[in-house]
């Protein structure tokens, strides 16, 4: 691992937060972190986690598979999905609605009765206003047209705007989430970890937290580019094109010190001399 690798690796993380999904999924790993933004987000401060799982998979009948961010499952029974979302570029209901239905599906048993369909809470958490109403959180609820009689079926949606500030006990969290030199003495164990994965402490050597975070930048990094390069090449129009975007891309990563240069070349699909002539014509 070189320093330049490690330097550019850090001036990555410092500019993520917990409402990115690389930092967050790490995090979710932690039964004490879950539990700290639980209890505000679901307003029981007596909240306890007996189990969590990050990038939790579950597969539907058709074997398609989702992955969860986090899933907690409650002392009281109750079973919880949080995900970050940074992007405005899905149709964010129609994902909660399938997830939820996945979920539901894969706590049941064949056969079993449906008065044992457990409550199931999704949480999604944007770094946008999803419904445009100001709003730092909405709690959906189901009513009977006419009357306003709500009705309980054992769903419950929270949409969470992590962008909206009205001076609440969540928005504080969730300027943690999002603000790169946010803290807070009430949120503890989220400041504690969100520190901890963002910064090293001596030199150049990384905390144990970044050191979990390093092989996912590699990997991630290595698909970003070398998708990047395919897609100039083809921009470009010519074979030629895309084989010059993919070999660029790669020296980059080889500069950067993410990838070897016989890693390099083998992506290529060219011989590690060859790789190495384009490698010190760049130098």
């Amino acid at each position: 691992m070189s320093d330049r690798s490690i330097q550019k690796f850090k001036e990555y993380v410092q500019k993520l937060n917990p409402i990115d999904d690389i930092i967050f999924r790490k995090m979710a790993e932690n039964k004490e972190f879950c539990e700290e933004i639980l209890r505000i987000f679901l307003q029981d401060y007596q909240l306890k986690v007996l189990n969590n799982k990050s990038q939790y998979a579950i597969t539907n009948i058709e074997r398609r598979s989702v992955i969860l961010d986090a899933y907690c499952e409650l002392r009281d029974g109750r079973r919880v999905n949080i995900e970050v979302q940074n992007a405005d570029n899905v149709n964010h209901q129609k994902r909660v609605r399938y997830y939820s239905s996945v979920l539901t599906t894969s706590l049941m048993k064949k056969g079993e009765s449906f008065d044992n369909v457990p409550e199931v809470c999704m949480i999604y958490i944007c770094n946008f206003d999803i419904f445009k109403e100001n709003k730092s959180s909405y709690l959906i609820k189901r009513v009977i047209d006419g009357s306003n009689r709500e009705v309980d079926n054992g769903l419950k949606e929270i949409y969470i705007s992590a962008n909206i500030n009205d001076g609440s006990t969540l928005s504080e969290l969730m300027g943690v989430f999002t603000k790169d030199d946010c803290y807070s003495e009430n949120f503890p164990v989220t400041s504690k970890m969100k520190y901890d994965f963002k910064y090293v402490k001596e030199g150049n050597k990384m905390t144990d937290a970044m050191k979990e975070l390093y092989d996912i930048f590699k990997e991630e990094s290595k698909d970003k580019w070398i998708k990047e390069g395919r897609r100039v090449g083809k921009k470009e129009g010519r074979r030629e094109g895309i084989k010059e975007g993919v070999i660029n891309t790669l020296l980059m990563l080889v500069k950067d010190g993410i990838i070897s240069v016989e890693d390099a070349a083998k992506r290529a699909n060219i011989s590690v001399g060859t790789f190495q002539k384009y490698l010190n014509e760049k130098m």
